[in-house]
């Protein structure tokens, strides 16, 4: 029996993650790069096997890679699309060389932590009977709509954000929010409001106040950058949100209803 041993060193690996469930991608999608060539493995990740400029890199078995260039010195950009339209089409850019240290293996830089990618629902994206959900739809001057607009949904009262979503090529959004409590414990001030009385005003000894509400008051907020091209990166939408914001407006939130918001920028 013929034994053929085939040895190759990798530089890294992607593994996509739904925005909402925040669980494993294992359906295969289309990722595409100019610059670097990606695998398919059977766990699901996309491996980066080469890399333009680190060609020396992926080269390097008996001894450990070339010290040029320094650890994600380079920067290279995927293009990611689901051939099923669940999810909308996004850019990721992932620096190399990642750190091949064993010792390093818990940091989000090392060559044995996959990259997390998260891949944001479409409007065409299958929904749980229990999830929240909000679409909005984006359009400016003249009904033009507006993709690639960042829409956040903010938990009022915490300040802590709960879902995002962006505006697809026909200015449409879908944020699902599966995390709001069916019910919930009032406090005094959300009693008084819905009885459409004051703050500080006494109940009287017959006026018990509901012991649980079943909606969730949020903030939604708009971040749009016109300088970025379609598909966006999210990251970097993410990342510039408070400087690009443009709209903050007050929402309701309900177990298993959906809101829909249109929203003209001018």
């Amino acid at each position: 029996m013929l034994i053929e041993r085939v040895e190759q060193r990798v530089l890294g690996a992607l593994q996509l993650v739904d925005s909402v469930t925040q669980t494993p991608v294992k359906r295969l999608m289309q990722i595409s790069s100019d610059t670097a060539t990606l695998v398919r493995n059977r766990r699901g990740f996309y491996v980066i096997t080469h890399a333009d400029g680190l060609e020396s890199h992926t080269e390097a078995f008996l001894q450990p890679p070339p010290p040029p260039p320094a650890l994600e010195d380079n920067e290279y950009s995927f293009e990611i699309e689901d051939p099923q339209k669940r999810y909308l089409p996004r850019l990721v850019t992932v620096r190399l060389p990642r750190d091949p240290n064993p010792e390093n293996i818990g940091n989000a830089n090392s060559l044995f932590t996959p990259r997390d990618v998260a891949m944001y629902p479409a409007s065409s994206a299958s929904l749980s009977h229990n999830w929240s959900t909000v679409r909005v739809s984006v359009d400016q001057v003249g009904n033009s709509p507006v993709r690639g607009a960042l829409i956040k949904i903010i938990d009022s009262a915490e300040d802590t954000l709960l879902a995002s979503g962006i505006s697809d090529e026909r200015g449409e959004a879908l944020v699902i929010v599966p995390g709001v409590p069916v019910t919930k414990f009032a406090d005094e001030e959300d009693d008084d409001r819905g009885r459409g009385r004051g703050r500080g005003r006494g109940r009287g000894r017959d006026d018990e106040p509901p012991v649980l509400v079943n909606t969730l008051a949020v903030r939604l907020e708009l971040s749009l950058d016109v300088t970025k091209p379609w598909p966006v990166n999210p990251d970097l939408l993410e990342q510039n949100h408070v400087a690009n914001r443009k709209v903050s407006m007050d929402l309701t939130l309900s177990t298993g209803r959906m809101e829909r918001v249109a929203i003209n920028l001018t």
